[in-house]
This record gives C-alpha cells, sequence and structure tokens, in this order.
C-alpha cells in the first residue's frame, strides 16, 4: 500500500516533483476540464464517447487513447481509499486548474467511503516570480521549499466543490452566474476563475467571447506571426491557463467557419495533437479579415453569420440563435 500520493496538473511539474525526491508516488491528471462536454463523473458511459469524439474532432486526439486515458485516471480516484493513506493536490490559480481542483475534490466527496487524509497546494504566486504562470516554472529546489507546505482540506471546502461542479455540470448557465455571487472565499482563486468560465460565453453585442475579442483587437492593430500571438494572448488572460492546443483549435473556430473573421498566412492547417510543429510555422502570420473588423466593430455578429457548435461545462451552444450569451449589464446570461 502506497502510503502518499501527489495528484498534479502536467507531466512537466509531475517530471520536476519526481526529481526533488519529496516522496511519494504521483498521478498526472491530463484531462482538459474546459473543453467539451461535461459530467458529474468523466467515465459515464453516456458521456465518454461523446467527449472523446468531441476531442477527436477538436484536437484529432484518437477516441479509443482518450477513453482508456480517461478511465484509467477515474480507476486510480476509484481506488484511492484502498490504496492510499494521504493524498496531495498541488494545483495552481487559473481556470484550467480551478476545474481540475473542483472536480477532483467533488468526486472525493461523493465517494462512500474516504479513508485517506486530503491536502491541498493551490498557489497563485512564488517568490522571486514576477509573473506566475504555473508551477511547472519552479525549479527543483523552490518545489523542495514547498514540501509539506499543503494545508488539510475542509469538509466545508469539499461541500462546496461539489456544488461548484454541479453547476458547472449544468446544462443551463443560470447556477453558475447565481453561484458567483456567492461567499466563496473557501477557494481564494475560485470566484476569478469563474468570471474568467463567464468571459468564455458569447457577447450580446458581436457574438464573440472575451479571447476571440482579444484577437481580433490585437489583429486589427496589424497582421501577426501567430506564435507571438499565442505568447501575447497568454500574458493578457493568464487566468485561463491556455494551451497551444487549445489556441490553435480557437484561431481554427475563426479561421474556418461559415463567415472567416481570420486568414492563415504561410500554412493551411494548424498543428493538432501529436503533430510537429511545421517547417517554418515562425513566419506563419495571421490577418483579421473585413468581416472581422465589421464583427469587432460590432456592425456585424459572429454567431448571426457563422452560428457555433461548442460546450462550455455541460452547457451546448449550438446554431445562429436562442445561443446563452454574456449580458454584460448584469454579470448575468440571456438567450438570442
Amino acid at each position: 500500500m502506497s502510503k502518499l500520493l501527489h495528484i498534479v496538473n502536467g507531466d512537466a511539474f509531475g517530471d520536476k516533483l519526481r526529481a526533488s525526491g519529496i516522496d511519494g508516488d504521483i498521478l498526472v491528471w491530463r484531462e482538459s476540464l474546459y473543453e467539451g462536454p461535461i459530467g458529474m463523473q468523466m467515465s459515464d458511459s453516456v458521456l465518454l464517447p461523446i467527449r472523446a469524439a468531441y476531442m477527436n474532432r477538436r484536437h484529432c486526439i484518437p477516441e479509443m487513447l482518450f477513453s482508456s486515458a480517461v478511465r484509467e485516471q477515474e480507476e486510480a480516484l476509484d481506488n484511492l481509499a484502498t490504496n492510499v493513506s494521504e493524498v496531495v493536490l498541488w494545483l495552481e490559480h487559473d481556470l484550467y486548474d480551478q476545474l481540475m481542483l473542483h472536480y477532483l475534490l467533488s468526486r472525493m466527496y461523493a465517494m462512500p467511503s474516504r479513508a485517506f487524509q486530503l491536502f491541498l497546494l493551490n498557489i497563485g504566486e512564488f517568490p522571486g516570480i514576477d509573473l506566475f504562470y504555473g508551477l511547472g516554472q519552479l525549479t527543483v529546489d523552490q518545489i523542495k521549499s514547498l514540501h509539506h507546505k499543503w494545508a488539510p482540506v475542509q469538509e466545508d471546502q469539499l461541500r462546496l466543490a461539489y456544488k461548484v461542479w454541479a453547476a458547472y455540470s449544468a446544462s443551463e448557465p443560470l447556477p453558475l452566474a447565481s453561484l458567483i455571487e456567492e461567499d466563496l472565499s473557501l477557494f481564494p482563486f475560485l470566484k476569478k476563475a469563474l468570471q474568467a468560465n463567464y468571459d468564455r460565453y458569447p457577447s450580446k453585442l458581436n457574438g464573440l467571447n472575451a479571447i476571440q475579442q482579444l484577437i481580433l483587437t490585437l489583429l486589427a492593430e496589424a497582421e501577426m506571426p501567430i506564435s507571438q500571438l499565442f505568447h501575447q494572448i497568454s500574458k493578457s488572460i493568464s487566468g485561463y491557463g491556455l494551451g497551444d492546443l487549445q489556441f490553435w483549435s480557437i484561431i481554427e473556430d475563426l479561421r474556418q467557419c461559415e463567415v472567416p473573421l481570420v486568414q492563415l498566412i504561410g500554412g493551411d492547417n494548424l498543428p493538432r495533437y501529436g503533430d510537429p510543429l511545421p517547417p517554418g510555422f515562425e513566419n506563419w502570420r495571421v490577418r483579421i479579415t473585413e468581416w472581422g473588423k465589421l464583427v469587432l466593430g460590432c456592425e456585424q455578429d459572429h454567431l448571426f453569420l457563422s452560428g457555433i457548435d461548442d460546450w462550455i461545462g455541460g452547457v451546448h451552444l449550438l446554431g445562429k440563435e436562442g445561443i446563452w450569451r454574456q449580458n454584460t449589464a448584469t454579470m448575468g446570461f440571456l438567450r438570442m
């Protein structure tokens, strides 16, 4: 029986934690929970094939590979009660990690037997690092300094995490809009993460979400190398924890829709899962189209022009009309 298990948010940090010599086994959690359809348990027999098909369509991840990886992770969670005596979660402040945190805690809260002790290390900064993106930035020595800095997870935190995940998994965004008004101080980074999630919804003004709006705003000034655009967007919205694959798919959404808002110069298709960067990728550029300028200026509406087929948690945004959008006047939602 392994006495201690660390659950971490990525392979880069997992490798450094392993090199630090801190005792315990390591489970790397690789689910990107801000993409695709979501449920209360990700290995659900109805949900998983739908989710695997989405990830295949979105990133070209083989469906069998994706499904088997999810089942393996979920089985590791199910076996915690019999395999370990202590679990430590190492996570960050951004939306990617906050969703991971609340899913993991909600699953543990729902376990019929929880004999292990549960601890959390959740940080949004580190001494000496001016712009903290995440744990993967830390050196092995810096990681060693965090040994036993984790805090016990309390029962009221588990209850709140379950409530958060149930709201995020709901088929309408209204439970989440209600939740964001509550006292969420048990998790210091949660409210900001939920606000970032709110910004993922299309605007009632032009059908763009906050990331799409920022992309077009930057491109309206000048066309830009796509790598530079990614780094600039990542720096501006570090609260998302956006990866390169996710960013490429956002660009493709704007480029391959019915009425394209951006144009790719230098290549045909952006990299997908397992693809190396193509030759000369550093010279590929992105340019806003005339339609993109009209949408950016709120003279046209992206969803009325091209429609949408995507998910935010349990909410399926599908079609050209009747789509849940941000009601920026109230921080609520409306359908239009």
